[in-house]
């Protein structure tokens, strides 16, 4: 969520309901800032009594927001880890069903035939018995004519020809049934392998949410840091507001001094007031105040910096 003035989020806080899921705590820091701002420019005009009452229920109200946006970020953490969960276990489920579906087919055709393979065995055998007892009748009436004649091996021979016609399926059966176990060993092993694929990818998944904690609290960290030297930097301005006071002030002694036309001692120096590169200052205090200002502003400079680093990119809107 984009950074805005704490008057924007009251305008819009039903629209920051509507988002809050997407709240993070560098968004908090960002209120709090804002907010910062804000009564750092109503002490400024007012007072600091104006505000001494309200702080303490702010402060309390971005505590109890911060606390909500670490909950929500670890909630949607887990929500994310459980969807891709459930997504995973639903594709295995239907791949599972879908070669439990395609292995109960092949299992369901090669059963039809064996079945009629069994029934045009059962057949032959039928026939065959048939023929064997046809045999034996005439056999036993009329022996001479069994041994002088072949008729019944070539009756037998198509019988022959079918059995190894049956012979040869049931082998060619019995490769299809060792290649389709083959297939499912196979299958077994890339399971195993997509398996161990995602255990890495949960262990990754674990080192890069121990680096975005750590990220948050370096966050956090230069959150105060910043708000420290801008509490500095609002000390050094307000001491150079005191300083020209004290100046104005002395200005008009000067001036007064000047007006009553008494004789100066011969070790003092006499300035003109309409002069403007008369002297105001000491050169140490001038020294000291412009080298501490400057460092103030060099520090604060570095912290937008590096704070804006790890500040996480804006989501586009929907």
């Amino acid at each position: 969520m984009p950074r805005q003035k704490y008057s924007t989020y009251r305008e819009n806080m039903d629209e920051i309901s509507d988002s809050f899921s997407d709240v993070t705590v560098v968004d908090v820091y960002d209120i709090a800032s804002d907010i910062g701002k804000e009564c750092e420019r109503i002490i400024d005009l007012y007072g600091a009594d104006a505000v001494t009452g309200l702080m303490p229920k702010v402060i309390n109200a971005l505590e109890i927001l911060e606390n909500l946006a670490t909950r929500n970020e670890r909630e949607n953490t887990q929500l994310l880890e459980l969807q891709t969960k459930i997504s995973q276990l639903e594709n295995d489920k239907l791949e599972k069903a879908e070669y439990r579906e395609k292995f109960e087919k092949e299992l369901e055709a090669i059963e039809d035939q064996w079945r009629s393979e069994t029934k045009d065995l059962v057949g032959v055998v039928s026939r065959l018995q048939e023929e064997n007892r046809k045999l034996l009748r005439e056999q036993n009436s009329s022996p001479s004519n069994f041994v002088e004649g072949d008729s019944p091996v070539s009756e037998n021979s198509p019988n022959g020809e079918m059995l190894q016609r049956l012979k040869d399926t049931i082998e060619k059966q019995r490769d299809e049934i060792r290649y389709k176990e083959k297939l499912i060993q196979e299958k077994c092993g890339d399971i195993d392998n997509l398996k161990s694929h995602v255990e890495r990818l949960m262990t990754s998944s674990r080192d890069a949410k121990r680096k975005h904690k750590t990220l948050q609290v370096q966050v956090r960290t230069l959150c105060d840091e910043r708000a420290d030297f801008l509490v500095q930097l609002q000390d050094q301005q307000r001491d150079i507001t005191a300083l020209r006071q004290r100046l104005g002030l002395a200005q008009k002694e000067n001036e007064d001094l000047s007006k009553l036309d008494l004789p100066l001692p011969s070790n003092k120096a006499i300035y003109d007031l309409d002069d403007p590169n008369r002297p105001r200052f000491t050169t140490q205090e001038l020294k000291d105040i412009l080298n501490e200002r400057n460092e103030l502003k060099a520090r604060v400079s570095d912290l937008e910096d590096e704070l804006e680093t790890y500040r996480p990119k804006p989501k586009p809107e929907s």
